[in-house]
């Protein structure tokens, strides 16, 4: 009997069992089918978006989203997003409303990091241009109104990697870089191409959506070296307590019908054995990154999973000491195609 998926998912699933399996793609004919899949005719409404570049080997380019009401903030605190695609494709245009989510409802900025995709660049290249910007947020921030200090990072599938990548340079290098809290959505923490499946790799390895020979396909492209998968920063399941420990607070989603929900849920295992506070969810009836596929996130679940994630980096960001009196806020937030309008209560003093 298939797994059960909610109407969305089901929808997407059924859609490409009638293409070919994504892993005989090029990968030029993958990222016109990730762009497609992706595309946006109307973004959503009351979010700024501008740009500026990282000089890091030849510049990177990064995005800033902030909610209309609080663009012109003298210090919003940083939601740093690394994204998917399976390292191969994905661009700001590809993300962006999960970007414009994340900005209305945290009410602080998203820096969405453009890195170089695989091929074109191999493995530690991606994550080294995070750790740039990262670091240049830290230093340079305040310049574009970012408080440097107050970060969170999120990651969504292979961002996932790049993410944990990310916080342990963070934590590691000098001078280190706080990071308040760690988001993963359903992360890719194995890159080491073992012939040993987990349980979830047994259950979808022929998708729907995401299937294990392409989750394997792109891994090789982005690090071709079998010594090199082997590194905790490319592996993170390989973490070494000492850094494990090192880790943010976490939140894990991982979708029930995902071949990469096993290593999902033993990373989280592994933060909290070793004393990092570490939420870890799966999601019923949900295929690999719904919360981002424009096809599936405006179902419930993600959108739920969505506003849990925006209140909890919410108030890791809040500034330390703020007073507890409560002031309402409007957050604007897209329902099925429907931009609404919510009243919250926040603390007032927190940007």
């Amino acid at each position: 009997m298939p797994p059960y998926l909610d109407p969305l998912s089901a929808a997407l699933a059924k859609q490409f069992s009638t293409q070919p399996p994504i892993e005989k793609l090029s990968v030029a004919e993958f990222r016109t089918v990730f762009d497609t899949l992706q595309h946006v005719e109307s973004p959503i409404p009351g979010v700024t978006r501008t740009s500026f570049s990282v000089p890091f080997e030849g510049g990177v380019k990064a995005y800033i989203f902030k909610a209309d009401d609080v663009v012109d903030a003298d210090k919003l605190g940083v939601v740093l997003y690394l994204h998917g695609g399976a390292f191969i494709a994905g661009n700001v245009k590809s993300y962006d409303s999960i970007c414009r989510d994340l900005a209305l409802q945290t009410r602080q900025a998203v820096v969405f990091v453009e890195y170089t995709l695989a091929p074109e660049a191999k493995w530690p290249t991606q994550q080294e241009q995070c750790y740039a910007v990262l670091k240049w947020v830290k230093q340079n921030g305040a310049k574009k109104g970012l408080d440097g200090e107050r970060v969170a990072v999120v990651g969504d599938s292979a961002g996932g990697q790049l993410s944990v990548a990310t916080t342990i340079l963070a934590s590691t290098r000098s001078p280190k870089i706080p990071i308040r809290y760690q988001v993963l959505l359903h992360p890719l923490v194995d890159t080491r191409l073992s012939d040993r499946e987990t349980r979830s790799e047994f259950e979808f390895f022929d998708g729907p959506l995401l299937t294990v020979p392409f989750i394997k396909k792109s891994i090789a492209l982005y690090i071709p070296s079998a010594d090199d998968r082997e590194s905790e920063l490319a592996t993170p399941l390989n973490i070494s307590p000492e850094h494990a420990k090192l880790q943010p607070p976490t939140l894990i989603v991982n979708s029930a019908v995902d071949p990469l929900r096993s290593e999902g849920n033993a990373y989280g295992e592994i933060l909290q054995q070793n004393g990092v506070d570490c939420a870890v969810i799966t999601t019923h009836g949900q295929i690999h990154d719904s919360e981002v596929i424009e096809a599936t996130r405006t179902g419930p679940t993600p959108r739920a999973i969505v506003r849990m994630v925006a209140g909890l980096v919410e108030e890791a960001l809040e500034v330390k000491g703020a007073g507890t009196k409560k002031r309402k806020v409007e957050v604007k937030t897209e329902t099925n195609g429907d931009v609404k309008t919510r009243k919250r209560r926040r603390a007032k003093g927190s940007h």
